[in-house]
């Protein structure tokens, strides 16, 4: 196929086969129902088929079992096999690397332009589950690694395709970056930021339940228990009086990609802790809290905060707590003034006419991985930025093109810096 590079009428500013390579990979990839393990080898071996096509060098890692039955819960179904792909072009001892992620969360109910997994092509926009998260970006970086692989470069590209983004990473970039090893100057992650907004970081979250202690006995005899949940109510309401609103005290001196993602938050009661019978006292209840940290926060901080706010509680309301947190994430930034943002920020601007915004996602990413390590990492895709998640999920194909286009480009000037 690289024998067409010559002599074709382009889409853009590359010839017309690296577009048509984007398109195809695109509405073939939807065909692959990757959820939660599913057609995760299946889906890696097509890629690493098409590549092949190119002259493209792919290797395929297989997550230990022993790895995915630590690091996952049984309801992200760890028996099945995690797959992740790199593929590798150019020499030197600068990296590019540009990361997706090929799993999708379940479909949902609901869907009317097509059925999830069957994508249909509708003048500029292709509709499927992962159309926009984020089967787009992974088209689009791969079709420019292909047309890269045709000529010679200074610096190494290359191409990471993980799983598991959708449930936290541990399996997919996590096992990537703290196994495998990889340490690249420079990554981009093809998530949907939108072909006009760069994000050069994301928020980060603590998960925690409070439990309130009572004491148990039947419901026919209130009068000889102590009811927890009456207590949980109580508790709440302290949380949601003097904690919630000294978060909004508190402001990031960075723009974020929504309104109100400046300030931290916190969310009570997503989830309940309850003994399951209408008959009891209960003598134990609880609520989730999902506190979302700004770039300037810190997990462990957050987390040791929380757990003093508890105590106070339970001294003032002279009730017994306990704090439990179940989840941590810190968030992710990178300097605006890196050479990776700038570099990015005038591609794109040479690209689409004007200079992108640089703002933090309010959502969780795989940057953080690469951050912690103090890699030079942002996300850029091309996918709809208020389609995640949604059903008759799209993408234009018009803004895949675009983001092609960029991530050549960004290769180019990499190498010449």
């Amino acid at each position: 196929m690289s024998q067409e590079i010559s002599g074709v009428e382009a889409m853009g500013k590359y010839p017309k086969w690296v577009y048509e390579l984007a398109e195809r990979v695109l509405i073939e990839s939807i065909k692959y129902p990757t959820v939660l393990g599913e057609s995760y080898r299946e889906i890696t071996e097509f890629y690493s088929e098409v590549l092949s096509e190119y002259g493209v060098h792919t290797t395929l890692y297989r997550v230990p079992d022993d790895y995915t039955a630590k690091h996952l819960a049984p309801e992200m179904k760890p028996e099945k096999a995690r797959y992740i792909l790199l593929a590798r072009i150019g020499s030197g001892d600068r990296t590019l690397q540009y990361n997706g992620h090929y799993d999708v969360i379940a479909p949902g109910e609901g869907w009317s332009v097509t059925e999830p997994f069957n994508p249909k092509k509708i003048e500029d926009r292709v509709y499927g589950r992962g159309s926009t998260d984020m089967k787009g970006g992974i088209a689009a970086f791969l079709a420019a690694l292909a047309y890269l692989a045709q000529g010679e470069l200074n610096i190494v590209v290359e191409a990471a395709f993980v799983p598991d983004e959708e449930i936290g990473g541990a399996a997919g970039t996590g096992y990537l970056v703290k196994e495998i090893g990889s340490r690249p100057t420079w990554v981009v992650i093809a998530e949907p930021s939108g072909i006009d907004n760069i994000w050069i970081g994301h928020k980060g979250l603590v998960w925690c339940y409070v439990k309130v202690y009572g004491k148990q006995v039947h419901g026919s005899t209130p009068w000889l228990g102590d009811n927890a949940f009456e207590k949980m109510v109580e508790v709440a309401k302290y949380f949601i009086e003097e904690y919630i609103p000294r978060l909004q005290s508190i402001r990031s001196r960075y723009s974020y990609d929504l309104a109100g993602g400046e300030y931290p938050t916190a969310t009570l009661g997503g989830k309940l802790i309850a003994p399951g019978s209408i008959n009891i006292v209960p003598g134990v209840s609880g609520f989730s809290i999902d506190r979302r940290l700004i770039v300037e926060e810190r997990a462990d901080t957050v987390a040791k905060e929380l757990e003093e706010f508890a105590k106070k509680a339970s001294e003032k309301l002279k009730v017994k707590t306990e704090l439990v947190v179940v989840e941590k994430m810190d968030p992710a930034l990178t300097d605006p003034e890196s050479q990776l943002v700038k570099a990015l920020t005038e591609t794109v601007a040479e690209n689409i006419g004007r200079t992108p915004r640089t703002t933090i996602c309010i959502g969780g990413l795989d940057m953080r991985y690469y951050t912690a390590l103090g890699i030079e990492t942002v996300t850029y895709g091309p996918g709809e930025p208020g389609m995640p998640h949604k059903v008759d999920e799209y993408v234009k194909l018009s803004n895949v093109y675009k983001a092609v286009d960029v991530y050549i480009d960004l290769a180019y000037r990499l190498s010449r810096t």
